[in-house]
């Protein structure tokens, strides 16, 4: 059997995502001091759960969100980052007192849970104004 004989016999495979419409809600500039609310919305299909969100300043992770474990949330401290916990969501991570080092490239992952472990990124660079 040929190559083209092959082709014309395969089914097409397409992927379906069961985790749709995410996005990232960020300010592009603070100013020095402010309390700073980002974002991270999505839809996941009725037969799907969330694993997990993840939150990136750079390559950084500083925090996380896992419904299926004890805590739920989970920090990493970075330099310039101070989570607000208590306020602090799947879908949303709040950041007290920007300071000069809060500046860069912030991440959100959200991945659906098994079977299919769909993961979608949204990222958004934010600057921090002011006087020191």
């Amino acid at each position: 059997m040929s190559f083209a004989t092959m082709l014309r016999g395969a089914t097409t495979l397409r992927e379906v995502s069961s985790l749709k419409d995410v996005a990232l809600i960020a300010p592009s500039a603070v100013q020095l001091g402010d309390t700073v609310m980002l974002g991270c919305k999505w839809t996941l299909e009725p037969n799907e759960t969330l694993y997990s969100v993840k939150w990136y300043r750079g390559r950084q992770e500083f925090f996380s969100y896992l419904p299926k474990e004890y805590p739920f949330t989970r920090i990493f401290a970075q330099p310039g980052i101070d989570v607000d916990v208590s306020r602090s969501t799947s879908q949303q991570v709040v950041l007290r007192e920007a300071s000069r080092s809060f500046a860069g490239r912030y991440r959100c992952e959200v991945s659906a849970d098994a079977p299919s472990f769909h993961t979608q990124v949204r990222s958004a660079y934010i600057y921090v104004v002011g006087v020191t």
